[in-house]
């Protein structure tokens, strides 16, 4: 059988003889449902499903900390980073839903140390303590984050981003936005994951799309995105940032 290129049935041997009710209209592809969120594009094939707005819910409101921030809104540092893990996607997928834990362990202790500013030692940035945990009620969305301390995003993205991110008028802008001021310690250094195939770092600001390759690999899909209105040097000191930590290549 063959196709055009926008995945419609054209040609089919022997149509007549082989398959004299057959019509082609019906055998072309299926349409996904296409949604946006602040800039992040959800397809969906399943035409009995909710809505994008209804399937994330109470959800929003975690993935604004990373989306919201100003009014201008994020965009994508051009470039993308593909690589293979040998898992089934189910890890990735919990692995940024609900596992801070493991940041403060010796499994990240050289990437932390080979980061930290030349004038920082390790014992100056004691790890956060106060953090909160969030599971969506259905649909399997998950995040956690620490409050109002910066020492791990210090430790992992340097002082450059985390300045930008926590204090001056971006942040300040952010705080009003998002009504960070209302509810107390803002959230830092957050892990999210939109159930099933999206997760992303808030304040490292990588966003992962996970890709089955089988029951026991996936395809990962790496981004970096920035507030579309912060400076130049801003915008790179993520994507190196990001470069050196959450990468195809990073120490973490």
């Amino acid at each position: 059988w063959a196709y055009d290129t926008a995945g419609n049935l054209v040609s089919v041997p022997f149509a007549d003889e082989a398959f004299p009710n057959l019509q082609k209209r019906d055998w072309g592809p299926l349409q996904a449902r296409v949604e946006t969120y602040k800039g992040l594009i959800f397809a969906n094939w399943d035409a009995d499903a909710p809505d994008l707005d209804t399937y994330l819910g109470e959800a929003k409101f975690y993935m604004d900390n990373m989306l919201d921030r100003t009014e201008a809104g994020t965009e994508a540092i051009p470039g993308i980073q593909k690589w293979v893990i040998p898992c089934n996607w189910k890890f990735a997928a919990e692995q940024f839903c609900s596992d801070m834990y493991h940041a403060g362990t010796t499994s990240h202790l050289s990437g932390i140390l080979a980061g930290l500013p030349e004038d920082v030692e390790l014992s100056d940035l004691a790890l956060p303590t106060t953090g909160m945990q969030y599971r969506a009620p259905w649909g399997g969305h998950g995040s956690g984050f620490y409050l109002g301390d910066p020492n791990m995003m210090i430790a992992m993205m340097g002082p450059v981003v985390t300045e930008y991110w926590t204090k001056g008028p971006a942040a300040e802008k952010a705080i009003e936005r998002l009504g960070a001021a209302d509810r107390g310690d803002p959230m830092i250094f957050q892990h999210m994951t939109v159930f099933p195939t999206c997760s992303f770092l808030p304040g490292v600001n990588t966003v992962r799309t996970w890709h089955p390759r089988g029951p026991n690999e996936i395809e990962v899909w790496s981004f970096t995105i920035v507030d579309a209105d912060a400076p130049d040097e801003i915008k790179e000191e993520f994507r190196k940032q990001t470069l050196r930590t959450f990468s195809a290549g990073g120490v973490f």
